[in-house]
């Protein structure tokens, strides 16, 4: 079982997605992005700036293509486990790989777990508040003595990530 910390940006509550992000108990990444048409005076001035900075360059597709990257992404998991510490983070994922009524990209089986963990203010050097990739790292730098604290098992050891297209998989 392995875990991914999950972020999400969006515009405004209920809005359209804007980026996601899954950061693996193991390091690998996935950091993905979408422009968005017409944000908020907030997101525009709070999230829009960063979605690209220092230490953060998400992969740009089109909202329709979030699902098969995650795919591609998690293909080498049995059971991936995707936390977030907020719903809307978890609403927006399943959004992302339901693909059309009834049909969802090729994750046999997933877990979630929500839990209210504040990720800020965070002691890891360079992030970034409301950038998805950086406040999915926060999630996972606090994530470790929390588990601790209540029992649960550490993280994984590194395992290398292969390459996000690979040929022969659902949407390369």
């Amino acid at each position: 079982m392995a875990r991914y910390f999950l972020d999400t940006e969006f515009n405004e509550f209920g809005g359209s997605l804007i980026s996601l992000a899954l950061v693996g108990a193991d390091g690998r990444e996935l950091y993905l992005s979408t422009p968005c048409k017409n944000p908020s005076a907030w997101v525009k001035e709070n999230v829009i700036p960063i979605v690209k900075c220092a230490g953060a360059d998400p992969i740009e597709i089109d909202p329709d293509q979030f699902g098969h990257a995650i795919a591609k992404f998690l293909f080498d998991d049995k059971v991936p486990t995707i936390i977030a510490d907020w719903p809307d983070d978890i609403r927006y994922f399943c959004q992302a790989i339901i693909t059309g009524p009834g049909e969802m990209v090729a994750i046999p089986r997933l877990q979630f777990q929500m839990l209210r963990i504040d990720a800020y203010p965070t002691d890891l050097p360079g992030a970034v508040q409301h950038n998805a990739l950086w406040d999915a790292r926060a999630l996972r730098h606090v994530f470790a003595p929390a588990s601790r604290k209540r029992g649960m098992k550490p993280a994984p050891s590194k395992q290398r990530w292969r390459a996000l297209h690979r040929p022969g998989l659902p949407g390369t």
